[in-house]
């Protein structure tokens, strides 16, 4: 009995401290198109830390994002500036949000001439099955993610707010 709560309590470890590694082997995401990345009309948000690198500019903004919404299944504005007095959104919203704040923060660092960003709309694929097809409701038939792209290297960091929102899961896979 003791062996047993001993490897369920390690099975149930791994799938927590596991759970963005196994998202990430399991579903990808594939883009059919793109949205407009509205810019902030007040970009005068808190940088703390000069001289960040991508990773930091983009955890700091899934954290921002994560903090100053919240998650609704009803129609909600897109334009970030509007969100921030709503503080609720769906997928598009957190995306609008998140690659927004992204895009001020590479401004603000100077990387915009390194990297760009791009507020994506795709599709979900769970072992290379499309699932958004198993859905009826138009609000499944597909999903906003944000893409932060290196310009000369040509490297692509795809992120889900919504996802990071719940799960903490901080990536995802392109196919």
């Amino acid at each position: 009995m003791k062996k047993r709560i001993i490897f369920l309590i390690l099975i149930f470890a791994g799938i927590f401290f596991g759970r963005g590694f196994l998202y990430r082997t399991f579903f990808s995401y594939e883009t059919i198109r793109e949205r407009q990345i509205y810019p902030f009309e007040n970009e005068n948000f808190k940088n703390d830390k000069p001289d960040r690198d991508i990773e930091e500019i983009i955890e700091g903004g899934l954290k921002h994002t994560s903090s100053l919404l919240t998650f609704s299944f009803g129609p909600c504005e897109n334009d970030p500036n509007l969100l921030l007095r709503a503080k609720k959104a769906n997928c598009i919203g957190y995306s609008a949000l998140l690659a927004a704040l992204i895009q001020a923060e590479l401004r603000k660092d100077k990387l915009d001439k390194e990297w760009e960003v791009s507020h994506e709309v795709g599709e979900i694929y769970f072992l290379n099955k499309n699932i958004n097809q198993y859905f009826t409701s138009k609000f499944f038939k597909d999903h906003d993610f944000v893409v932060v792209k290196n310009k000369e290297t040509k490297e692509r960091i795809a992120i889900d707010a919504a996802l990071y929102d719940y799960f903490r899961i901080n990536k995802i896979t392109l196919k």
